[in-house]
């Protein structure tokens, strides 16, 4: 028995053994095999990928937007800019990269200690707003700072913070600070253009992608003079010092190809901080602003009455003042008793002898002469539409003789600076334009406002202002450079009253004034009666020998030739 139960057993545990060795091959054994075991893996990860593979199909063709908008999430939404040069290729304005600092809220452990750590490194982070952007629900992108230094945002990414890192972004510079800060303008954040040449180029390539001619837009050649316009800003600047005025601005145009070649507005603005333009006396007073400029204005008159042939520069007019009309009393600020020519009344500044001249034309016939040449209709540059003209409501005889010598009559500087370019060079007027130019390309878009004729007595009157002993202007004179202009001193208003000791004078230049090729504008608000200015505040001696300080160094570096006169042989040989 015992025998057969240990045979029993044997044979038991034999099989078990055996069965034991068959699951062993069957079953565990199975996977020990090297060829199975990789094929299964790779059915497993064949199964995982074709899962993301149809997520990400169905994501790319039923919900395009939702994956753009995951993607383009982390960074702001910007484009790359032209550079900006001015008429000689010298740089203005160009596109670098720059560091900004973000942070992921869902990856941040404690947002109030990295909130504190960040306002130690960067004091200006207002500390309550950027930990409340910070611990927003479902909040995966917060911008902490744009447009970093690389050395501080190095800094910053050195302290380690998890859920913080920094992104390359665009970021617009101007190498030239506020040197035609107004003409360039400014950009946003994002880099998109919100003023002056900035905003144009944004909105002539959505309008017109070829203004600036086939393919990319990589460069747009503006038609300032970098050189020129740091001679005007220098100069109106050493103006504010010497006549202690509120402010000062100018500007410098080609008169045959319409291009602005410098202009100025002081206090400045410089284009990397636009929010300086919150100060109210930071604005561009020569095509953004309306002003009443005074006796400059009787250069228009004058034209107007010449052109019209109702009298000549030999014709005689009393001008023993006041001049009464209705209610109202003109007298001039030097009064003469007597007659005056129409030349010496431009050259002597007579507001009794403009102001008949203006009525000899009769209202009708005065406004249509300024409408022809723009003068009171809105006007549109490259730096948008400027603003409108402020008339008067009706336009009478008494309206007539005040805008006759600049008062009644809002305009902007550029403006007028643009109608008397066409008094000077030959009668036809020019549009303004920031752009560089051609005088070719200018002519073509031109249109005749006044006779050669007219023109050319217009140029010798504006010299005659100038070099005569009477002649308001001649602390302009430049020698050996022939300057002609006019001057300007007009009242301001205050409380809708004419101030008596409030002014704003300025001065139109042109040179060479025979054959003009550039016109100078300079206005001074509020200067003072200082020992520069003589104890004086009339635009003689403040805006005028400013202006003549400026032609002094723009003629030599637009190389004109000095003006020598040929001496008679006696005199030679005394």
């Amino acid at each position: 028995m015992r025998a057969n139960f240990m045979a029993s057993r044997a044979s038991s545990q034999s099989y078990a053994t055996d069965g034991t060795a068959f699951i062993e091959e069957q079953g565990v054994g199975f996977f020990n095999r090297p060829q199975l075991r990789h094929s299964l893996l790779i059915l497993v990860l064949f199964s995982v990928f074709s899962l993301i593979a149809g997520n990400l199909i169905s994501l790319a063709v039923l919900r395009p937007n939702e994956i753009k908008m995951h993607l383009a999430s982390p960074i702001g939404v910007q484009k790359s800019r032209p550079d900006i040069v001015d008429a000689e290729g010298r740089l203005l304005a160009t596109d670098i990269e720059a560091p900004s600092l973000y942070a992921n809220p869902s990856g941040l452990m404690e947002p109030a200690l990295v909130v504190k750590k960040l306002k130690k490194a960067m004091p200006e982070l207002d500390e309550m707003e950027l930990l409340r952007q910070l611990t927003k629900k479902n909040k995966q992108f917060v911008f902490i700072k744009r447009g970093l230094h690389p050395k501080r945002a190095q800094e910053i990414f050195d302290l380690g913070l998890p859920g913080v890192d920094v992104t390359p972004e665009i970021r617009r510079v101007y190498p030239k600070g506020s040197l035609g800060g107004y003409v360039l303008g400014h950009v946003d954040i994002d880099n998109v253009g919100r003023a002056g040449i900035e905003r144009f180029i944004d909105k002539a390539r959505l309008e017109d992608p070829t203004i600036f001619g086939e393919g990319p837009l990589s460069e747009v050649q503006l038609s300032l003079n970098v050189s020129a316009n740091y001679i005007l800003q220098q100069e109106l600047k050493k103006a504010l010092r010497l006549y202690k005025a509120k402010s000062a601005a100018g500007v410098v145009m080609n008169v045959h190809s319409g291009e602005v070649v410098a202009l100025s507005s002081l206090p400045d603005l410089d284009p990397q901080r636009p929010s300086l333009q919150k100060d109210k006396e930071r604005f561009d007073r020569i095509s953004g602003g309306l002003f009443e400029l005074g006796s400059v204005f009787k250069t228009v008159t004058m034209a107007m009455a010449l052109d019209a042939n109702k009298t000549k520069l030999s014709d005689k007019l009393d001008v023993t003042g006041p001049l009464k009309i209705g209610a109202h009393k003109i007298n001039d600020y030097h009064g003469v008793k007597g007659e005056l020519s129409v030349r010496d009344i431009f050259v002597r500044s007579s507001n009794i002898g403009t102001a008949k001249l203006a009525l000899q034309m009769g209202p009708g016939a005065h406004r249509a002469f300024l409408d022809k040449l723009h003068l009171l209709d809105p006007m549109k540059t490259e730096l948008g539409d400027l603003r409108v003209p402020q008339t008067p409501r009706r336009w009478g005889d008494v309206h007539s003789a005040t805008v006759s010598y600049g008062h009644g009559l809002s305009i902007s500087p550029l403006q007028f600076v643009s109608a008397v370019g066409a008094l000077v060079n030959g009668g036809i007027y020019v549009k303004p334009t920031f752009l560089k130019r051609s005088e070719r390309e200018a002519k073509l878009e031109g249109e005749r406002v006044i006779s050669p004729e007219t023109s050319d007595k217009i140029r010798k009157l504006m010299r005659a202002n100038v070099t005569e002993p009477h002649g308001t202007a001649r602390r302009a004179e430049v020698a050996p450079y022939r300057v002609g202009g006019k001057t300007g001193t007009a009242n301001k208003v205050v409380k809708g009253k004419y101030s008596r000791t409030k002014v704003l004078t300025s001065f139109v230049g042109v040179f060479p004034a025979d054959k003009p090729e550039y016109v100078v504008f300079v206005m001074l608000d509020e200067p003072q009666a200082t020992k520069a200015a003589q104890g004086l505040t009339v635009a003689g001696m403040n805006a005028a020998p400013t202006t003549g300080r400026i032609i002094s160094r723009l003629a030599p570096l637009f190389k004109m030739k000095p003006f020598y006169p040929v001496l008679n042989r006696v005199s030679l040989e005394n």
